[in-house]
């Protein structure tokens, strides 16, 4: 506390006072103030003395936590949580800049991640379901997963859920009751059936502000085993949930969020990342990445895949390819990406893949590609898209 001047206030102080009260400490009295007086008869610490006094009064003037009166151990417990509330925090304004996430991929998150945090409006009161629909690929999984990231450690409870739509289909909603519950109560829960899971849930979830996100969820049922009614939670609880089906927003969510797709500079920034292994066409190519890339409608999912697939072909391939999409709907060309098909390349473009690139395709580095601006719907796609041949 001695070197706690004006200049390095931008560290963070927790005062504990155990055993004694803050004014004691602030004014010097009592105990303090006896064991000051002492000191200060020794000559040869006569100066340390004063200024032990000034820092004294400053801890004193901070905002602390006062032990005096409660359970020791409560109180423990309680300052362990803020303190590590408080570093999570550190920890996620310490993330890579804007420039760094353009770099591997994600164009455009952090304006999108801020928009989402304003409207969910973190330590307010009141309960908000807030859900994010939007079209395959356009990065809903990667957006609730950057402000989940940020936000986590505001609550006292947390549990991000994905592929909520694949995971019920395949064990049922009974083990992702179990995740969140296991998550936020941070201990092991095994349920006997779905009964026991809403039973619970609706008794200790509301024990404590949570966060919850739901990637994926495609059906009324999802929602209501697994986030239920708003009586489940406590003030300044956030649930999130992403989907295709707008009914579900519609009709299941306190707020809508809409996700924006990239504007022009946006898309070819990240098709270039793809194409070239840069941020902006390679010479020559500037005219035709522009022309491609509008083709596309902002799909992030779309330009990783083109970009890809483009990769190292002669411009004349890529004038070729152009020209097939000539008046084309944009849906309609998005619709061929989406489909999980091991011929789609070939389907779509059946002149420009020639029996070399064929033989080439299947062994090709991109295969050890996995893009980081796909989660969530995109990855039941990826696996098997010979667009970019990502796995």
């Amino acid at each position: 506390m001695e070197n706690y001047t004006t200049d390095t206030r931008g560290s963070n102080v927790i005062p504990i006072f155990h055993g004694v009260e803050p004014s004691e400490v602030r004014s010097q009295t009592g105990y303090y103030g006896e064991a000051l007086a002492k000191h200060k008869l020794n000559n040869k610490i006569k100066r340390e003395v004063n200024s032990w006094t000034k820092a004294l009064a400053t801890a004193a003037s901070l905002s602390g936590w006062d032990m005096t009166n409660g359970n020791t151990t409560e109180h423990i417990q309680k300052i362990v949580t803020r303190i590590s509330s408080e570093l999570l925090g550190l920890m996620q304004h310490s993330k890579p800049s804007a420039e760094t996430s353009a770099d591997t991929g994600l164009i455009g998150i952090d304006a999108r991640t801020q928009e989402l945090k304003s409207l969910l409006e973190v330590g307010t009161g009141g309960v908000l379901k807030v859900g994010i629909s939007g079209m395959w690929g356009s990065g809903k999984s990667t957006l609730v997963s950057s402000v989940y990231d940020t936000i986590s450690y505001k609550f006292e409870g947390c549990s991000f859920v994905k592929n909520v739509r694949d995971r019920s289909r395949m064990h049922g909603l009974k083990m992702l009751q179990e995740e969140i519950l296991s998550d936020v109560l941070k201990l092991k829960v095994t349920l006997s059936d779905n009964d026991h899971g809403i039973n619970l849930m609706e008794t200790r979830l509301c024990q404590n502000s949570v966060l919850i996100v739901l990637d994926d969820v495609d059906h009324t049922d999802h929602l209501e085993m697994l986030v239920g009614s708003d009586e489940w939670f406590v003030d300044g609880s956030r649930i999130i949930f992403t989907t295709r089906n707008q009914d579900l927003v519609n009709t299941r969510s306190s707020l809508a969020h809409n996700v924006r797709m990239l504007d022009v500079k946006e898309a070819v920034e990240l098709f270039s990342r793809r194409a070239f292994g840069k941020s902006a066409p390679a010479q020559g190519f500037e005219e035709v990445s522009q022309n491609m890339v509008s083709k596309f409608g902002g799909n992030p999912s779309a330009l990783i895949r083109l970009g890809s697939f483009l990769h190292g072909k002669h411009i004349n391939e890529w004038t070729g390819i152009l020209n097939r999409l000539e008046g084309r709907l944009i849906n309609e060309i998005l619709d061929e990406f989406k489909t999980p098909d091991d011929g789609l390349a070939r389907k779509f473009f059946p002149t420009f893949v020639t029996e070399g690139e064929k033989a080439v395709s299947s062994r090709s580095s991109l295969c050890s590609i996995t893009p980081p601006f796909l989660t969530e719907e995109e990855e039941a796609v990826s696996p098997r898209c010979s667009w970019c041949s990502i796995t």
